[in-house]
């Protein structure tokens, strides 16, 4: 209300002053202020009726995939949060950077979110995947930080090592012996980083997804993986392959008993977990934004939607929009070394 007045007093002072002086200017300038009265009463409402219509999440990859299931979790109790329904569309390619850009070239009104990757946040726009046609910093406004997944290194079982720096001595060994697959970014980036900071002799066989390496991995074509932990962690339970190490910090919650490398003796590499952020084109109100990271967090938070996600092998990682973006940054800084001083590439 004090805004209107504001506006309707320079309306009437503004008009009279000018008519006095240049008729045809005054024309002009009412038409200024008409516009930015008309901008104040209709930007507030805007947010308070948000959302009025279905919102589309883009996924991507294709259905049936990890972040298909994330999006299928997430979206139902968010569709009853906001009073709208929430259309998954899966829009896989490129190493998720066809998701990504469609997201990135959306109108900033609320109406197109995305669940987006590591891939298509950080490490292609990082340099791993050639044809990135967006900044993932300046035409993506990030909501919240989702879920997020580990990755252990692991071993056939045939292999005659039961920890880390046993396979590392095994490799030192037998240089040329043994091999490595990877069935996706992280696996590879992983991969590529053992192999060079720890200057090992073996052969890179990259996959185009996790499960035929894992099948492969069971059977012994190849003997080394560095695989997610969703992927891999029923053939860890039924002892069908061998953890050797935790690649991070912390013991996984979902492998409680792999050792990380620190406890192992061994340096912790760079963090290149998968992780989800859900996210929407720059631009889009903070009303709005707000509006949806309150709404996530919530159901992240809520019991039976963790159990859901460690059920399907994902960590909840609820955030503040601003460690969300931080994390984004940060992310996209150690991709972006990784991917040079290893030499890393996805065609």
């Amino acid at each position: 209300m004090k805004m209107t007045y504001r506006l309707s007093r320079a309306f009437q002072r503004s008009s009279a002053w000018l008519r006095s002086r240049n008729p045809a200017r005054a024309v002009l300038s009412l038409v200024g202020l008409v516009a930015a009265a008309s901008f104040l009463a209709v930007a507030p409402a805007a947010a308070q009726t948000y959302p009025n219509k279905p919102i589309r999440l883009i996924v991507p990859f294709a259905p049936g995939s990890g972040s298909d299931i994330l999006a299928r979790i997430l979206s139902e109790p968010l569709s009853q949060a906001l009073g709208q329904p929430i259309v998954v569309e899966n829009k896989p390619g490129n190493n998720t950077t066809v998701g990504t850009e469609l997201v990135a070239t959306s109108p900033p009104d609320g109406y197109t979110l995305g669940l987006l990757t590591n891939s298509g946040l950080a490490a292609s726009p990082g340099g791993l995947t050639s044809g990135v046609r967006y900044d993932p910093v300046k035409d993506l406004s990030y909501i919240a930080l989702v879920a997020s997944v580990n990755y252990v290194w692991l071993v056939n079982n045939d292999v005659d090592a039961k920890t880390a720096p046993e396979l590392i001595k095994l490799i030192k060994a037998n240089p040329g012996k043994y091999n490595y697959a990877s069935g996706n970014t992280g696996g590879i980036a992983y991969g590529g980083y053992l192999k060079n900071s720890h200057k090992l002799d073996v052969t890179h066989v990259p996959y185009k997804s996790t499960p035929p390496a894992l099948a492969d991995l069971l059977s012994g074509h190849v003997q080394i993986m560095v695989a997610d932990v969703p992927a891999s962690l029923s053939m860890i339970r039924a002892g069908k392959v061998r953890p050797v190490g935790a690649l991070a910090a912390q013991r996984y919650v979902l492998l409680p008993d792999v050792p990380t490398f620190a406890e192992l003796g061994l340096a912790t590499p760079p963090n290149m977990d998968g992780w989800w952020a859900l996210v929407a084109p720059a631009g889009t109100p903070d009303a709005i934004l707000d509006r949806l990271n309150k709404e996530v967090v919530k159901i992240l938070e809520t019991e039976s939607i963790k159990a859901k996600l460690l059920q399907s092998s994902l960590v909840p990682t609820p955030s503040t929009r601003k460690q969300a973006t931080d994390y984004q940054k940060e992310q996209l800084q150690v991709w972006t070394t990784m991917v040079k001083d290893l030499n890393l590439k996805v065609e």
